[in-house]
């Protein structure tokens, strides 16, 4: 307090004993509290005065210096806090953040060449002995069992797909039937709350395809679809995985650099299965008909010796999953490098 304990810190009057002074009237403890806070802020205003005051000051001596050419003699707060600058990195640039325009320009350039460059080149490797058989092994072969699994599982099949071979019940599973309808339920729910249509889209179209599989197909037609989709689940699964290629560029995939690895994956999954059913049609020997050595009669000679498909219609719907696979990724392919287009010009 400035103002004496013996007077009113209102009037200045000679402080009385009571409660209130007899010249003003003001309860004495009221105008204590009163007089305390227009002190702190009259503090309070003075330190913001003298803060800005030394901010004008400091922009006022950046302005002289950078006019005189000069290094300033302060160092602005924020310059502060920054790390030291390491002199081992110090001459590098990065032209990506210094080009605007950069990162879209090299998204156009990946579009335009990484899925034919994928195809390619596991094109080759599916024609060499050698590398084909590495492919079976670590990268396809599971794209393969996961093709007959999920083709069960949308028949209403309980389903366990292994490395080299998929598990697979003898009877249709109504806890699995429920299980895949609530899944491909959410999904429409979460794209229509979340405004993703292609979601919704995607959830209703495998949710009338479950129907046709669960409801549509005698037991037997289904258990013939689950060994035709190992191969036809092979080609659609990895134009699936090439197609996170083109995932937007928040997405996790991208962020983590995984879509990558899928398209490798996904390329030496399609091509795997279409170039062999691609060269069946004038070349019958390369479909692996016969027994396999602990798990029984391989699909094609499943599907033709116990479904009593014929030689012509294994062929013919393979070939057709194929083509209709290729037919999706031209279309994506296409619209990826539309969406490109003005990078592409830049």
């Amino acid at each position: 307090m400035s103002l004496s304990s013996t007077t009113c810190p209102l009037c200045g009057a000679p402080r009385v004993d009571g409660p209130e002074c007899p010249a003003c009237g003001v309860i004495y403890q009221r105008a204590e509290v009163r007089a305390a806070t227009r002190q702190a802020q009259a503090r309070d205003r003075e330190a913001r005065e003298a803060a800005e005051r030394d901010a004008e000051d400091q922009r006022q001596a950046l302005r002289e210096a950078l006019e005189a050419h000069a290094a300033p003699t302060f160092v602005p707060p924020l310059a502060a806090a920054l790390p030291e600058r390491d002199s081992a990195t110090e001459g590098i640039t990065f032209h990506a953040a210094e080009e605007p325009g950069s990162e879209d320009v090299l998204e156009a350039r990946l579009r335009l060449a990484v899925l034919p460059a994928a195809l390619v080149i596991a094109y080759l490797a599916v024609r060499s002995p050698g590398f084909h058989s590495m492919l079976r092994i670590f990268l396809t072969m599971p794209v393969h069992e996961l093709g007959h699994a999920v083709t069960a599982w949308f028949c209403g099949f309980s389903a366990t797909p292994t490395f080299w071979v998929t598990h697979v019940s003898r009877d249709r599973s109504t806890f699995m039937t429920l299980l895949v309808a609530g899944l491909l339920v959410a999904l429409v729910w979460q794209g229509w709350k979340r405004r993703r249509w292609t979601w919704l889209v995607a959830g209703a179209g495998l949710l009338v395809a479950q129907a046709v599989c669960r409801f549509g197909l005698t037991h037997a037609q289904a258990r013939a679809l689950t060994f035709f989709g190992g191969d036809a689940g092979l080609m659609v699964l990895g134009a699936l995985l090439m197609a996170t290629f083109y995932v937007p560029w928040e997405h996790y995939l991208r962020r983590n650099q995984l879509r990558w690895g899928f398209v490798a994956i996904g390329a030496a999954a399609f091509m795997d299965g279409f170039e062999q059913w691609w060269a069946s049609r004038t070349d019958v020997d390369r479909i692996p008909f016969g027994r396999i050595e602990g798990v029984g009669l391989s699909d094609p000679s499943t599907l033709v010796d116990v479904y009593g498909w014929n030689v012509s219609r294994v062929i013919h719907w393979n070939v057709t999953v194929g083509v209709v696979c290729l037919m999706a990724l031209g279309a994506l392919y296409l619209r990826g490098l539309w969406t490109a287009r003005d990078a592409l010009r830049g």
